[in-house]
């Protein structure tokens, strides 16, 4: 098989994990897992690790964006939002179901303890979820790069409190009105 990101590079058997095997490209150092491989493995795995949260991801991921073909059955693959702060997608075969993880995804989906949890990224529920976070990220990017990074810190700060009043109506009637009551 040869890598679907690299094209000419042939892929080379790697152990991922104890019974996870993987087909890796020496070149852009992405994995490729079998689909009923990974299923084996998850099955006798038997653990359900806690998501481990990071402030900082330190990682430098390789997120080429483009679509790519299924090394083992040429199915154009579908990219999945990870999500959970993690920058990235993963690319699965609809075909075959095998898994293409770019050079250190596996290891920054380790270090969050989200390694066993790919089959879960696929579903209509997670991709939701990381989707509605990445419109939240974006929109705050949009946010500070209007107001400011104080600005926008403040009026969170103000949104919250007025959220915790039963008169929220009447407080945000009286910050809008322009009629001059105080003077």
């Amino acid at each position: 098989m040869n890598c679907p990101v690299c094209k000419t590079s042939d892929l080379s058997l790697n152990q991922l994990e104890d019974n996870l095997s993987s087909q890796q490209c020496q070149s852009c150092r992405g994995n490729w897992i079998a689909g009923a491989e990974y299923w084996k493995w998850v099955e006798g795995h038997k653990t359900d690790l806690a998501e481990r949260v990071v402030d900082h991801e330190t990682l430098s991921l390789a997120e080429p964006g483009l679509p790519i073909d299924c090394p083992e059955c040429r199915f154009r693959m579908v990219k999945y939002l990870v999500g959970r702060g993690l920058g990235f997608s993963i690319d699965h075969c609809i075909g075959c179901k095998g898994i293409w993880l770019d050079g250190n995804e596996w290891e920054a989906l380790k270090k969050r303890n989200l390694h066993d949890d790919l089959n879960l990224m696929f579903t209509s529920f997670w991709q939701n979820e990381a989707q509605r976070l990445e419109r939240k990220k974006k929109m705050e990017e949009i946010y500070v790069s209007r107001f400011g990074a104080e600005d926008y810190d403040e009026i969170k700060r103000i949104r919250y409190w007025l959220d915790s009043k039963t008169n929220r109506e009447e407080l945000i009637a009286y910050l809008i009105d322009k009629a001059p009551f105080d003077a």
